[in-house]
């Protein structure tokens, strides 16, 4: 489940990094020249450790803790680090967030119970 989860996310972020550097989607989201650079580069890490389930989850784990500071982060300040954070973009980022937490945990559940089965 992480490892098609994460494969998703990663082209999601490579593509949105790049397009945001043409349309900086000023009105909804506000996408400026670093928060592009962390999208490409999340979206590169990410189909990095797509081929591995164990490192999706992984990825996804700390993806999802790392994403959930920034949404908490973006409620009480309008601008860090060269980032604009608008109203539309805290709430993808705890959706982004929240579901990759969930499946970075699901999948590590999956995972041991499913070795705990061969084990047997």
């Amino acid at each position: 489940m992480a490892k098609k989860f994460v494969k998703v996310l990663g082209i999601i972020f490579l593509v949105l990094g790049v397009v945001g550097f043409f349309i900086p989607f000023e009105g909804i989201f506000h996408l400026t020249p670093m928060h592009n650079i962390v999208h490409l580069l999340s979206g590169a890490i990410a189909l990095m450790v797509s081929g591995s389930e164990s490192k999706s989850a992984a990825y996804a784990k700390i993806f999802g803790i790392v994403y959930l500071l920034v949404a908490i982060l973006g409620l009480f300040t309008h601008e860090f680090a060269g980032i604009i954070f608008l109203m539309a973009d805290n709430i993808l980022h705890f959706i982004i967030a929240f579901a990759s937490i969930y499946v970075g945990f699901a999948s590590s559940t999956a995972s041991a119970k499913a070795s705990a089965n061969v084990s047997q």
